[in-house]
């Protein structure tokens, strides 16, 4: 994608795109710090929103838990995304639920402009045990998930602190018909642009085109690279398109969709919705156990109210792999399982290869196709 002028575009491009996210719940609530602004309460259908968003959050419990036997079994945490905007139909929670049949699409419907988009019938989570090729017997935690900024990462965050996963892969849309973008890594920030409620976004401080993701990051972990074995998932993910491409579906070949695989840089002007969010604080907080951080941070305290929510990990997950994949948005309808295939490969390739010693390394932009290479930071 062509360079942007600095913090300039980013809207522009992720507007475009979208046309073709555990939690400490004793820590008391506390008003925000100037500087420390993430979701943008300040209009009352915005607040009310907020509040539903966040009552959800601090009551959420995990649903998939570790099974103590066999204790050598791989148990792998899978995400994909519902509606938001102009998607009604998400390839991504489609495909999750063609992985896992038990995680059922939520077939929801937005409510009228002004009124709470309730998060918790946009979830869906199911634990479930598949058989993977060339690995056996695999534990599954199935996730799909609100489009909502900040709530999303947290319900990852909480199953993955009772699930301990071996392996975190999640997944949103992109193009209509495109590569499968493997995301080198994440970057700490967000475009203010909103989400699937279509009444929150991120609060911009003054002068910025880009909100702070986790406040206290350091600047040095502005860019944070993915954990993979990066050359064996993605041969693995090209040989299995390879396996389906002259499948036909819906009048489409799945090659004519799912055009192969790329390797995509960080920071990206076109990534820093939804997907960046979740990949961003998922990372940082198996990176960092036992540090909180503060998220769905509200622009316009309440006082008595929660104004914001309180995270961390306590286990280290510190050197389990993690992933995000850009799908084609044109898989909404098409090519579920097929797509699920593929997903099956790449989740079976990263455990061979940590089973084999070929040990997951951070994303790195010098990996990077040409046309997805990394801006430098913050455009």
């Amino acid at each position: 994608m062509p360079r942007l002028p600095p913090l300039a575009g980013a809207g522009v491009v992720l507007a475009a795109l979208l046309m073709a996210g555990c939690v400490d719940d004793t820590s008391p609530p506390t008003e925000t710090d100037e500087g420390e602004i993430t979701v943008d309460t300040s209009t009352p259908e915005a607040r009310r929103q907020y509040d539903a968003n966040v009552t959800f959050a601090t009551s959420y419990v995990a649903r998939c838990l570790a099974s103590p036997l066999p204790p050598s079994r791989p148990r792998v945490l899978v995400t994909g995304f519902g509606r938001f905007m102009s998607i009604a139909n998400n390839a991504t929670g489609r495909i999750v639920s063609a992985l896992v049949p038990e995680a059922r699409y939520p077939e929801t419907q937005s409510p009228p402009r002004g009124e709470v988009d309730a998060p918790e019938p946009q979830l869906s989570v199911a634990l479930s045990t598949i058989e993977l090729a060339g690995v056996g017997a695999v534990d599954v935690c199935a996730m799909i998930l609100p489009v909502s900024w900040d709530l999303a990462a947290v319900l990852i965050a909480k199953e993955a602190e009772a699930f301990q996963p071996s392996f975190v892969m999640m997944n949103g849309v992109a193009g209509w018909r495109q590569p499968l973008w493997l995301e080198l890594g994440a970057t700490n920030r967000a475009s203010s642009s909103m989400d699937g409620s279509n009444q929150l976004r991120p609060a911009l401080p003054p002068g910025e085109g880009l909100a702070k993701i986790v406040e206290d990051a350091p600047a040095s972990e502005d860019a944070q690279g993915n954990l993979l074995s990066w050359r064996a998932v993605e041969d693995a993910a090209k040989d299995a398109i390879r396996r389906h491409e002259g499948e036909l579906d819906g009048g489409a070949a799945f090659r004519d969709v799912l055009r192969g695989v790329s390797l995509a840089g960080f920071p990206r002007s076109s990534n820093t919705y939804l997907c960046n969010n979740v990949t961003y604080v998922t990372g940082w907080l198996m990176s960092h156990p036992g540090r909180e951080v503060r998220l769905l941070r509200a622009s316009e305290p309440v006082a008595g109210a929660a104004n914001d929510v309180r995270v961390k990990l306590d286990a280290d997950l510190g050197a389990v792999p993690r992933v995000f994949a850009h799908w084609p948005s044109d898989l909404a309808d098409k090519h579920h399982d097929a797509a699920a295939d593929v997903v099956r490969s790449i989740l079976a390739a990263q455990l061979i290869a940590l089973r084999d010693g070929d040990a997951p390394t951070l994303g790195d932009n010098a990996l990077a196709d040409p046309h997805l290479q990394g801006n430098g930071l913050f455009f």
